[in-house]
Parts: structure tokens; sequence; C-alpha cells
């Protein structure tokens, strides 16, 4: 009896597998993804942000990063150090010894309150002086000027922030490491395709 099924096998084309090349440029692609979007997002962020509210400096998840540009809070932070600065609410209470971020003419500055005092309507007023500066300063900080107060320091990062700042900083640190990381990703899966489509030929090629 003639057997009129399809006893044909069937074969499924593979996946081609990734060279050891491959395989590692692609981990490296992961680890630089990892060490490289917080950054990125952070940045972005923070580039929105200052072209949607250009007269306040920029902040990510309530937290502004500031440079030192003087000395007048030695030796607590110093000049070219980030400073890190917490946004304060609208009512936010602040005592003796903080140091605040607060807005004096067209600058902000981080200074240290000396003293506390009362003003119009019950508000407060704050006398705020540098660590490093032998008087006061002239005017007293009213609530509405202050951005918020001081939560930590990063030494020397100012310089390397406002590189970043540069159109030069941006391209090495934001579009550079993308351009990195879709290398990693892109070229080697199409050197392996290009490997395993040669191997294919060559196999399907008769033999003499």
């Amino acid at each position: 009896m003639e057997n009129t099924g399809n006893n044909t096998p069937r074969h499924t084309a593979k996946k081609p597998r990734r060279t050891l090349g491959g395989r590692i440029a692609h981990i490296a692609g992961i680890i630089l993804c990892i060490l490289f979007l917080p950054g990125f997002i952070v940045n972005t962020t923070l580039l929105v942000s200052s072209l949607i509210y250009p007269d306040i400096p920029p902040s990510f998840m309530g937290y502004t990063p500031l440079v030192v540009e003087s000395d007048s809070m030695s030796p607590f932070f110093v000049q070219n150090d980030l400073v890190l600065i917490r946004n304060g609410k609208e009512d936010a209470v602040y005592h003796d010894g903080d140091v605040i971020c607060f807005r004096s003419g067209d600058v902000y500055v981080s200074h240290r309150i000396v003293g506390v005092t009362s003003g119009e309507a019950g508000s407060s007023l704050y006398t705020t002086q540098g660590d490093a500066n032998n008087t006061p300063d002239v005017q007293p900080v009213r609530p509405e000027q202050i951005l918020g107060s001081y939560a930590t320091h990063f030494e020397g990062l100012g310089g390397f922030v406002l590189f970043m700042q540069t159109p030069a900083g941006m391209l090495c640190c934001v579009f550079l490491p993308i351009l990195i990381i879709s290398c990693l990703f892109w070229v080697p899966q199409k050197i392996s395709d290009r490997l395993a489509k040669r191997k294919q030929t060559e196999a399907a090629s008769p033999t003499h």
C-alpha cells in the first residue's frame, strides 16, 4: 500500500548564534547602558527643566545641583564643588545652623543661618553668613527667596558639570555614549548574521 502522507522532515531555521566577540560586545553594551542611562535621564530632565523655567535652577526629583563659585563657605565646601540642594516647600521652616540656598539679585547663594527674627505678618527673616566671612550678609533673607536647604556636596565635580553644559560636553557625555552603545549592539549582530549566511551559502554550494 502506498503511503500518501508527507513524511518529509521539516527543518526550522535556527537563529545564528553570536560569536564570542559578539557576546562580549553585547555584554559591554548592557554594562554601558547601566552606567550611562541614569546620567542621560538626569541630564535630559535638567535640560528640559532649564528650558521651561529659565529663571530657576533646574532640579531633578526634588533636588537642585549647583556649582560653587566662591570660597565663602570654606572649608565646609569650596569653589568648584557640586552642592545638592533639597528643594524646600513654601511653608518650610529653617533654624540656626542650617545652610540654605537663596536668591540674591540674579544669583543663588548658599550660606549658613546665624539668626532668625520675625518680619511682617509673623514671617521669618533669616540672617545668613558664609563660614569663611567675617560679617553676616547685609540683607536678611525672606522665605520667598529661599530655594531650599543643603543636602550634600561632591568635591571637585562642579567643573565637570559645567563642562557637561557646553556643546562639547553634551557631545562627549550624552551623544557619544549613545553612539557607542548602539554600535556595540548593532555591529556585532550584523557581522554575526553575515558570517552565518556565508557558512550557509558554502554548505549549500555543490562540491566537485
